[in-house]
């Protein structure tokens, strides 16, 4: 077998990806939309399978009622034709022998869609003003609408195969926390902790999973390549929610905090974890406590049917009656998928309610100057009777003996 064919997408895959073209269409149907262009990599992945890694010039995933077509520059045609999970692709520009539609993308696009009369459906929070502003000039269109949330309530439930690659990516931050938990309690540094833990995660990549992907998406030259990653912070940079470890060594009295993401496939999810140096001040012991309790109170409430709101109000409960009312943060989870924060949100406000096949992650987290923060984050998928743990490492208090 070529490298070229073993990167190709399965059919199971294409399966999958053509029933999330059909579901988008449903609901074009439902909002009178003719023809729908997509350009957040995300979604033009979800609806592909393709990731050009940089985007030096855009691609785009074009849905009518009778065409889904990925449109990509002639230097992609290539890439695109050998990993998409579509069965449509064309290109625009010039670049080797590629046969563009078009040098210009928005004259490819006319061709694609046609001179009629449409109601055109875009990302209102992606496309600029000046994107939606030269696809009106090049096509005939008589209303523009906002497709933005039809994309992400797709996302939303995850098919068979973005779970299987969440689980994978399970595996991946574990191991990522695991082996920087093993070097905070050796004495490391911050980035040395981060350093060791990335390593162990791209040795795992090559003993176990070299066909799957590990980058990320990008909007720009600059390129997300490597998505294998832990971070470390301690003490008040913790209240920055993240930055990069550093090279210093928490000392007795010290929270810090391993974190990890692992994009695999496309699709990643999180794992953190808060570790308390020698002996600590009271505060920080009672936050770490009301952590695990609040963290427990929406462990129990994991099954379909249940209100997001009421997740966050179960967690918010037990930081109040620890004293730390001033300090609430405003979510306690989010979803996971092809994007680090998804939606929806565990916050005040959000009366969806929790479905089978949706991820998403547990982490009512703390955060001042003073405190630092302490956060364990899991990420976990809703089942029919009830959740699974994606991330699996150790979930206690964590302490780490320094004299």
């Amino acid at each position: 077998m070529s490298i070229i064919d073993d990167k190709r997408a399965p059919e199971e895959l294409r399966g999958y990806v053509k029933k999330r073209i059909e579901n988008m269409r449903k609901k074009m149907l439902q909002k009178g939309v003719d023809a729908a262009i997509l350009l957040r990599p995300e979604n033009v992945f979800y609806f592909s399978n393709f990731n050009p890694i940089i985007i030096s010039h855009v691609p785009y995933f074009i849905i009518t009622k009778d065409k889904a077509v990925l449109l990509v520059h002639a230097i992609r045609y290539a890439h695109a034709m050998n990993e998409g999970a579509v069965d449509h692709v064309l290109c625009y520009g010039k670049w080797g022998s590629a046969v563009p539609v078009a040098l210009d993308a928005y004259d490819a696009i006319r061709e694609i869609i046609g001179g009629e009369k449409i109601t055109l459906g875009v990302e209102g929070d992606y496309a600029s003003v000046n994107i939606v502003k030269k696809l009106s000039e090049k096509l005939d269109v008589k209303n523009v609408v906002d497709i933005s949330q039809d994309a992400l309530d797709l996302r939303l439930i995850k098919d068979p195969y973005e779970i299987q690659m969440c689980r994978i990516s399970g595996e991946f931050v574990d191991c990522g926390v695991t082996h920087a938990l093993e070097q905070l309690e050796n004495g490391a540094s911050e980035a040395r902790a981060a350093t060791e833990g990335q390593y162990a995660m791209r040795k795992l990549w090559h003993e176990k999973y070299q066909k799957y992907e590990v980058s990320g998406f990008s909007n720009s030259e600059t390129a997300d390549i490597d998505t294998l990653v832990v971070w470390c912070m301690s003490n008040e940079r913790l209240n920055y929610g993240c930055d990069c470890p550093s090279g210093y060594v928490p000392m007795p009295g010290d929270i810090t905090m391993p974190m990890s993401w692992a994009r695999i496939g496309g699709y990643n999810v999180e794992n953190e974890r808060t570790v308390l140096v020698g002996d600590v001040c009271e505060e920080r012991v009672r936050a770490y406590d009301a952590m695990l309790r609040a963290r427990e109170n929406i462990f129990k409430m994991l099954h379909p049917g249940t209100i997001f709101e009421d997740m966050y109000f179960a967690a918010m409960k037990e930081y109040e009656d620890a004293g730390f009312s001033s300090i609430l943060p405003g979510r306690c989870g989010h979803g996971m998928g092809l994007s680090t924060h998804e939606f929806p949100s565990v916050t005040k406000g959000n009366k969806a309610a929790l479905r089978p096949g949706m991820i998403l992650t547990v982490e009512p987290g703390l955060m001042s100057a003073e405190l630092g923060a302490v956060r364990h984050s899991d990420t976990v998928l809703i089942t029919e009777d009830g959740f699974e743990f994606l991330t699996k490492s150790r979930r206690d208090k964590i302490v780490i003996k320094k004299q």
